[in-house]
């Protein structure tokens, strides 16, 4: 729970969840790694958005893409009409940037519908924060010469409204990826 100021905790507590709150909001990134650091027992870790835009309903698939050897799951949301004009252009071309410079397809570079195993989150180095955290982390683990699956998910939109900020967030996912983009190129993995 990043500092939300409704009763999002509790309510999450009373349906049996543990829960790990900050004050304040710290950044989606921030509540990631901290997420991933407490469940360090687990072989994997999969992350949903909160919003309702991701049915939990998807996740045998994520889980079977996992065991057919993928190390990162990423999901794949539909461009529909549905979709804002303005999410379709970016997610495309975000999507095209993520995987010209991560050297594997990365057909949805914003979608927080993911599968991360253990080495994966172990192995990947991160200096992001906030939103861009999860593309820094699929560039990266596609680099380091991980195998990057995807998962067709639905594009479910309703009446949330995104926290990402056009004003703050997207210079920050640009700033980043231009910095992996300059980078000098991390060594695969050891087989």
């Amino acid at each position: 729970d990043d500092g939300s100021r409704d009763a999002t905790a509790e309510v999450a507590r009373q349906f049996g969840a543990d829960v790990h709150s900050f004050a304040a909001n710290r950044g989606k990134g921030h509540a990631l790694l901290a997420g991933f650091e407490l469940l360090r027992a687990f072989d994997a870790v999969v992350t949903l958005d909160a919003d309702g835009q991701h049915p939990p309903a998807c996740l045998p698939a994520f889980v079977a893409a996992a065991e057919a050897g993928a190390d990162l799951v990423l999901g794949r949301r539909r461009i529909t009409p549905d979709m804002p004009p303005a999410r379709r252009f970016a997610n495309r071309f975000s999507s095209a940037w993520c995987s010209a410079i991560a050297g594997q397809p990365i057909a949805d570079s914003q979608c927080g519908y993911r599968l991360y195993r253990r080495e994966v989150l172990d192995r990947t180095p991160v200096r992001a924060s906030r939103y861009e955290v999860e593309t820094e982390m699929a560039v990266r683990a596609a680099r380091l010469g991980y195998k990057v699956a995807h998962v067709e998910i639905p594009t479910v939109y309703g009446d949330e409204v995104s926290h990402l900020s056009p004003t703050r967030d997207v210079p920050r996912i640009i700033a980043m990826m231009l910095r992996l983009t300059f980078e000098s190129r991390p060594a695969p993995k050891a087989p």
